[in-house]
């Protein structure tokens, strides 16, 4: 299963059991290709360098503000597209994608930590809690 195609509806257990392996980072993308031009161009991006480091310990997952409005809630980014990544439980990026091409992604990847966006909701717990991903 590519990392790079993983749903939090459809591929639930798997997320939930990747998260809970020592070392894991989640690497997640809120979105909305509907209407967001820069989502449309950055998430090609995003899939070819999840593709690249399917290896890893890293789950990557794109979650779009229509397609998991459930999964969200009432959260609603200040921008978009939305980088949010967690080494094991801590927050460690949060912060928009202004430039879509993938040299800009791997450099923000390579920081220890950007946290400009700190109102958001706990996505990880949220995608290892036992209501959905049984």
């Amino acid at each position: 299963m590519s990392t790079a195609r993983l749903d939090p509806w459809t591929d639930a257990a798997a997320i939930a059991g990747r998260l809970a392996s020592p070392s894991s980072r989640l690497i997640l993308v809120i979105g909305a290709e509907s209407w967001c031009e820069t989502c449309r161009v950055f998430r090609p991006v995003f899939d070819s360098v999840a593709r690249q480091r399917a290896d890893s310990n890293e789950t990557w997952l794109w979650l779009d503000l229509e397609e998991h409005v459930e999964f969200l809630g009432d959260y609603i980014p200040d921008g978009l597209p939305l980088l949010v990544v967690y080494n094991e439980a801590q927050l460690t990026h949060a912060s928009i994608i202004s430039d879509a091409g993938a040299t800009v992604l791997e450099e923000l990847l390579e920081q220890t930590s950007r946290i400009e966006h700190d109102h958001l909701p706990d996505l990880r717990s949220r995608l290892m809690a036992s209501d959905w991903a049984l």
